[in-house]
């Protein structure tokens, strides 16, 4: 192609994304040329932004908190894993049309199972957060068959939704699954030890911040996992650890491996992670 590519990153924050540089590792791969930029976009500002965007030729983009709900409604078309999650991280042009997908829960179960050695079947997990981050990778954690599935939010009322709207796409019971949805309270949340802890909410894009989780929450548990990557262990992970979790990860895998497979959606090329696994970009 001797033409660039016009790709894109947007959300709000924006300036610590590190899918320029992902997509560009993967992009040399191929010896493809393109051209990937980082916007911060809000809510109220997305329907123009994406117009304009595919309008100047543009062929896809990645998309981050806040805008992974709000996005799928500027979609012609949209795929079975966004229309589960309702939250896409992917939109791309194809056939004059736009297309939204999410590879969140792509991403985080192939980091989890095939990086981190984590197998899902069986175990009882839970998710911290009900908004697009958690929605964006629960089809994919069921599809893995744990024995039991929590979500657990600040605002109970949006986990309940949440709940409500899965169970209205998905044969929850057909899959004999235990999934419940509730608050931060002590008693929902220490009402069971988990295999595997997964934070969703947006806590750990500010600096210093905590949930404020009771500390026996972590007892048992052999994987902390924030979906937030950062250079330093981030405040959820440092209380984990303090809590007894065995091990922890941040979401640096997670963010590599669903690039790779929007990388695929837009090129039709299936990159090699494994360079960028093994060594994190400062």
């Amino acid at each position: 192609m001797d033409k660039k590519l016009k790709l894109a990153v947007i959300g709000k924050p924006i300036s610590h994304s590190k899918s320029p540089e992902i997509h560009q590792d993967f992009a040399n791969q191929f010896d493809t040329k393109i051209e990937f930029r980082k916007d911060e976009v809000t809510p109220e500002t997305l329907e123009t932004w994406l117009a304009d965007f595919f309008k100047a030729g543009g062929k896809g983009v990645s998309i981050t908190l806040p805008l992974k709900e709000e996005a799928l409604n500027n979609a012609d078309e949209i795929s079975d894993r966004a229309r589960l999650a309702s939250a896409c991280n992917v939109i791309y042009a194809k056939d004059e049309k736009l297309f939204a997908d999410c590879t969140d829960g792509f991403g985080l179960t192939k980091d989890l199972e095939e990086n981190l050695k984590v197998r899902l079947k069986d175990k009882k997990i839970l998710i911290l957060g009900a908004g697009g981050a958690a929605r964006g990778i629960i089809p994919s954690i069921i599809e893995k068959k744990p024995a039991k599935l929590k979500v657990a939010n600040r605002t109970e009322s949006k986990a309940l939704l949440l709940k409500e709207d899965l169970e209205g796409k998905v044969d929850l019971k057909g899959k004999s699954l235990i999934f419940q949805a509730g608050g931060l309270a002590d008693d929902f949340l220490l009402a069971d030890s988990y295999d595997l802890v997964i934070n969703s909410t947006s806590v750990s894009t500010q600096a210093g911040e905590s949930i404020g989780l009771p500390k026996a929450l972590f007892s048992g548990t052999k994987l902390a996992y924030d979906l937030f990557y950062a250079a330093e262990k981030t405040v959820f992970m440092q209380e984990a650890l303090a809590g007894g979790a065995e091990k922890v990860s941040d979401g640096w895998g997670m963010l590599v491996e669903q690039g790779a497979e929007s990388f695929r959606l837009w090129t039709n090329l299936i990159p090699d992670t494994s360079r960028l696994l093994e060594k994190p970009i400062d």
